[in-house]
């Protein structure tokens, strides 16, 4: 991975379902994050929903899709921006929540510390 800023993260869920039709969303707004939750709460079984975090202005959300190859999930290592790409680091491992035979690559929402603005994602 190339050098740059290491940038503080928060791996806040992973869900088995496509939040977007894209292979990333920046989440900047709150309608987008009602919006990307909308879609969550559509998917979840039972009366209670999981509350809808309130965007910051000093925080940057984000919904990255990896490709998954010999696991059901992944877990993300490490996230660095040089110049204008964000580089994400991902480890395969066997989530129990999921199906064991699930390939479906998760849809994973992270927090980013501060407003970190770039145009492409690597993901590897």
């Amino acid at each position: 991975m190339p050098g740059g800023k290491q940038i503080a993260y928060e791996d806040k869920n992973h869900y088995p379902f496509s939040l977007t039709s894209k292979d990333f969303l920046i989440i900047d707004s709150q309608e987008k994050m009602d919006e990307v939750f909308r879609i969550i709460h559509q998917h979840t079984n039972g009366k209670r929903f999981s509350p809808i975090p309130a965007v910051m202005e000093n925080e940057t959300y984000l919904v990255i899709k990896p490709d998954l190859k010999n696991s059901n999930d992944i877990s993300v290592e490490s996230v660095v921006l040089n110049k204008d790409i964000l580089y994400v680091q991902v480890k395969a491992f066997e989530n129990p929540d999921f199906r064991k035979e699930s390939r479906f690559s998760p849809n994973i929402l992270l927090k980013l510390k501060g407003k970190v603005s770039f145009k492409k994602i690597t993901i590897k």
